[in-house]
């Protein structure tokens, strides 16, 4: 516990008290006066004007903003953001897997066999198992890409939302100013713990930031509130 002390303005008497006792006035134990306590603030005692060669050769003795510390930086999730397209893409890529080894091995499915089909130098069953991972391979890249481009950033004073492959679009919002954060969920994406989150700031009617497929957004949302002064 922190004890202060300071004067009595009316009788001149050291008054010892506590941070808790800041929030109104106090009384002194020895003329039984009640005054206030006014914590002490940083007075500027001049102004002048400087070259910026000057400040960067006084850059270390001079004060400066506290620096902003990253709290979290979160990308959307890539398969359990998707449970059904992720289930058909595998279902779809194993079947292929199967169907190309047992082409070229040359084995018969059912009694079919596709050896008059030839395309080349593989059968045509070989082809169009190659070309369905090669669209398996695409659109799972595509989904990671995505993921790694889209990035949502807490820090101590605000939220940066950033997405885009080729072009660029940035929102933040600082945390002070923060009037509603939603959080979106369906049933599945609450079993899976993902979800979306809209942040909307006290100057605007609108969300200013919304992200999707976000992992754990609840611990998100308390993150940004616990930042909040």
């Amino acid at each position: 516990m922190q004890v202060l002390t300071t004067k009595c303005p009316f009788c001149k008497h050291d008054v010892e008290t506590t941070m808790e006792h800041l929030d109104g006035p106090v009384v002194c134990p020895s003329c039984e006066k009640p005054f206030e306590i006014e914590m002490p603030t940083a007075v500027v005692s001049s102004v002048h004007e400087v070259d910026e060669r000057t400040i960067r050769r006084n850059a270390k003795q001079m004060a400066s903003r506290p620096d902003e510390r990253t709290l979290a930086e979160v990308h959307p999730v890539v398969f359990r953001s998707r449970p059904i397209a992720t289930l058909v893409v595998a279902v779809v890529g194993i079947a292929a897997v199967v169907l190309m080894i047992m082409s070229v091995a040359g084995i018969s499915l059912a009694g079919y066999t596709d050896e008059t089909m030839v395309l080349g130098p593989a059968s045509l069953l070989t082809w169009l198992c190659a070309i369905v991972l090669l669209v398996i391979a695409f659109v799972v890249g595509y989904w990671m890409l995505l993921s790694r481009f889209t990035t949502l950033t807490v820090t101590n004073d605000r939220t940066i939302y950033q997405k885009g492959i080729v072009s660029r679009e940035t929102s933040e919002v600082q945390h002070d100013d923060v009037r509603n954060i939603q959080l979106d969920q369906t049933f599945f994406q609450r079993l899976l713990n993902v979800g979306g989150i809209g942040i909307s700031s006290s100057g605007q009617d609108d969300l200013e930031v919304v992200a999707h497929r976000l992992p754990h957004p609840k611990r998100i949302i308390e993150l940004i509130r616990e930042n909040q002064t």
